[in-house]
């Protein structure tokens, strides 16, 4: 009787076998991450790009966005394609960030935003829409209109202007 000679990994038994199929999962898994196949960070639900101001108040544990450390504060910053978020250390979303054409970050969010406002309108129709701001600051070198509130899902709006005094970026947050 002619016996065969096992070849290639069987020769070793099946444990080698399910340990080289494990090596072999990782090597594609790692190609593939830094091929830019595999997305890491959180996944927001389904609703996030079309109303991202939902995501307000909820815990955002698994994301497929980028994320990042704060700079100031224990927290994390998450970078979707239209909109940004401060996630602190609980994982519950406490500010949504929307930005209008030519953030050099993210994409202009298309979606609606609050009152009937639109990307580049002047600071003037802006207070006019939600009449005078509970607070008026230019911290960040620029106006900004900061509006509280008790009846929406968010606690305040933060609205950022250019030199130009027109609307580039809405800020939503849970707390005043």
């Amino acid at each position: 009787m002619r016996t065969f000679r096992q070849r290639g990994i069987a020769r070793f038994g099946p444990r080698a076998a399910v340990v080289a199929l494990l090596d072999l999962a990782i090597v594609v898994l790692l190609v593939a991450h830094v091929a830019g196949g595999i997305a890491t960070g959180a996944s927001p639900s389904a609703f996030a790009d079309s109303d991202p101001v939902r995501l307000l108040g909820l815990r955002l544990d698994d994301v497929s966005c980028p994320t990042a450390p704060l700079a100031v504060g224990e927290g994390t910053m998450v970078v979707c394609p239209h909109w940004t978020a401060v996630v602190p250390v609980s994982g519950v979303v406490e500010v949504i960030s929307v930005y209008g054409p030519g953030n050099s970050v993210v994409d202009a969010y298309a979606g609606p935003l609050p009152r009937g406002l639109k990307w580049g309108d002047p600071l003037s129709r802006a207070w006019t829409v939600l009449g005078r701001p509970n607070r008026i600051t230019g911290v960040y070198g620029t106006p900004t209109l900061v509006y509280f509130f008790n009846d929406k899902p968010y606690g305040s709006l933060e609205l950022r202007f250019d030199a130009d005094e027109t609307l580039i970026r809405v800020n939503a947050s849970l707390v005043h």
